[in-house]
């Protein structure tokens, strides 16, 4: 099966999110440092911020290290949003607080909620909420400045959408957490203990095999009624069941799965004016340049100097 974040790569509405995971971490240590640039840290004598035993760590030490580790990716992530802001400016463009949360509710396709995504971006990249809508909007002005003067045809996006229709069909998405085990006779223990009265979330926790969706009481997330990457006899089986209910043993491949639906969304309407702007949106980025080199022109175009290591500029 499939990991939460492959399902979100995997869907091509969020082609972008892989950048959301490369640029992430890297804005953690940006910020960090673009705050001690700014005077927020303790002027003077270096304050200790750990201790092991006698010997403390000192604010400075700890900077030093970073610098050490992950000064090249921080300066050069610094400079990039200065020349992006700086050629968004010039360009006229702005990123508006609705793209930038239609931009996140992408990003959270595939996981259960909302707070399990900011969970997760929290526990791999160290990001708060703050600093995910931070990269956002960045990743949003950034796409709008590699695209700018790039003109794409309503009959483009004609040929676009008759070429692609299945992706914009509204599908029916079930809510599902599953407790996966071993063995057919694990999978009707899980059973008869659910049958009990025991609670699907502890079960999933102590007995569920599948790592990633243990971690959340067996959660794992929205999934759509043909997703080629799960069993079809699972969705099968989740498309007739009622909320709250639960079936099993199921085979999925490579072991036994019980399963609860947690709820059904129905297919809404999608709104084509949308769905045109994200196509037109998508090809644009198609013929403009890798955004990596669009960062580095635009270096070179405002005259970026770095000093310690002139290599970065490459």
């Amino acid at each position: 099966m499939m990991t939460r974040q492959e399902r979100v790569l995997r869907n091509a509405v969020i082609l972008l999110a892989i950048a959301t995971l490369m640029l992430g971490g890297l804005l953690f240590w940006s910020l960090r440092a673009m705050a001690i640039l700014k005077g927020e840290a303790a002027e003077g004598e270096s304050s200790d911020i750990a201790r092991a035993g006698d010997q403390p760590v000192t604010d400075r030490q700890w900077m030093d290290e970073l610098k050490k580790k992950h000064g090249d990716e921080v300066l050069l992530g610094m400079l990039n949003h200065i020349v992006v802001g700086k050629e968004a400016k010039a360009l006229g463009i702005t990123v508006t607080e609705n793209e930038i949360e239609k931009e996140l509710q992408r990003s959270m396709a595939g996981y259960s909620s909302e707070q399990q995504y900011y969970e997760q971006m929290e526990s791999e990249l160290g990001l708060s909420r703050k600093e995910v809508r931070e990269e956002a909007a960045y990743r949003l002005m950034l796409q709008a400045v590699a695209t700018a003067g790039i003109t794409i045809s309503e009959s483009e996006i004609d040929d676009y959408l008759a070429q692609n229709a299945g992706r914009f069909t509204p599908k029916k998405e079930m809510q599902l957490s599953m407790i996966k085990v071993a063995t057919y006779d694990e999978a009707e223990k899980v059973m008869t203990r659910l049958e009990q009265g025991e609670e699907f979330a502890v079960l999933a926790k102590e007995l569920s095999i599948d790592e990633e969706s243990r971690l959340h009481g067996g959660s794992i997330g929205l999934v759509e009624e043909d997703d080629p990457f799960w069993p079809e006899e699972l969705l099968l089986t989740a498309a007739g069941l009622e909320a709250g209910d639960i079936a099993g043993p199921l085979y999925d491949g490579d072991a036994y799965a019980v399963i609860r639906l947690e709820k059904a969304i129905l297919p809404r309407e999608q709104n084509q004016a949308e769905i045109r702007q994200q196509v037109r949106e998508e090809l644009a980025l198609e013929q403009a340049p890798p955004l990596q080199q669009v960062e580095s022109d635009l270096r070179a175009k405002y005259d970026t100097a770095i000093y310690i290591d002139n290599s970065l500029q490459d």
